[in-house]
């Protein structure tokens, strides 16, 4: 059976994929900000045939997510490392980080990049990176990153890095399979009203790529998109490998990676 590393699998898609998965005799990492957030969560994903384990980390803060990669090899890595957690800034969510970074950018693009790299050969299958359906209109720039203050813009900015990602995390390691799933309109604390979605219906989704082939899972080598169960367009900027590789190389400068 696989074994999945599950970012922000407290809530929404993360924690209906967890349960689907553990049900399906999966094993998972469940990630939680903090242990007092996943305990319940865990304890509730208890009952099912897969193992499920806590790990923990803030992932608006680089020093945690460099702990939870090591709490993620310590547990003896994985096969998939799904990249579901996200903000959009809003209500009580903070526009910057402690550390000043703009929390869009430092959540939804710096720490998935960041992490996959700490990681390393401990991710043993693929990355899975969940995009949207509105990366088509996020226009970010390599130079510019984190300057958007717009939470909208923003959002749709780091769904579009997500995306770009995605295709260059497939380049630099070929050995895995890397692509961005759109996981529709749904209706999740970060959804705006009138979601039409069904939240179970991506977590169908999300699983489907999170397996590897021989476990019935989505061959994501054939395609760097995908959204249910079948490859996606690439967006038309993103088909720019020159604009990949620039935002690639800035989330690396911005993450240290580059030093």
């Amino acid at each position: 059976m696989t074994t999945v590393l599950l970012t922000g699998a407290t809530d929404g898609i993360g924690r209906a994929t967890a349960a689907l998965l553990l049900s399906r005799g999966h094993d998972v990492l469940v990630h939680a900000r903090s242990a007092e957030r996943g305990a319940p969560v865990l304890t509730e994903l208890a009952d099912r045939p897969g193992t499920a384990r806590l790990v923990t980390g803030d992932l608006s803060r680089p020093d945690e997510v460099h702990a939870l990669a090591a709490q993620v090899r310590e547990a003896g890595g994985v096969d998939s490392l799904v990249h579901n957690a996200g903000v959009w800034v809003r209500g009580a969510t903070p526009a910057r980080t402690a550390d000043g970074v703009e929390t869009t950018l430092a959540v939804n693009v710096l720490a998935p990049h960041l992490l996959t790299a700490l990681l390393g050969d401990a991710v043993r299958d693929r990355v899975v990176w969940l995009g949207s359906g509105m990366a088509g209109s996020g226009r970010p720039d390599p130079e510019r990153l984190g300057e958007v203050t717009d939470p909208q813009q923003a959002y749709r900015d780091s769904k579009a890095c997500d995306v770009a990602l995605a295709v260059a995390w497939g380049r630099r390691r070929p050995d895995l399979a890397s692509a961005a799933l759109d996981p529709g309109w749904v209706p999740t604390k970060l959804a705006s009203p009138g979601a039409t979605g069904r939240v179970q219906d991506s977590a169908e989704s999300l699983a489907f790529c999170a397996l590897p082939v021989a476990e019935g899972g989505a061959d994501l080598a054939t395609a760097p998109c995908w959204k249910g169960h079948g490859p996606a367009r690439l967006p038309g900027r993103l088909r720019d490998d020159a604009l990949v590789d620039a935002l690639a190389a800035a989330c690396d400068r911005l993450t240290g990676l580059g030093d």
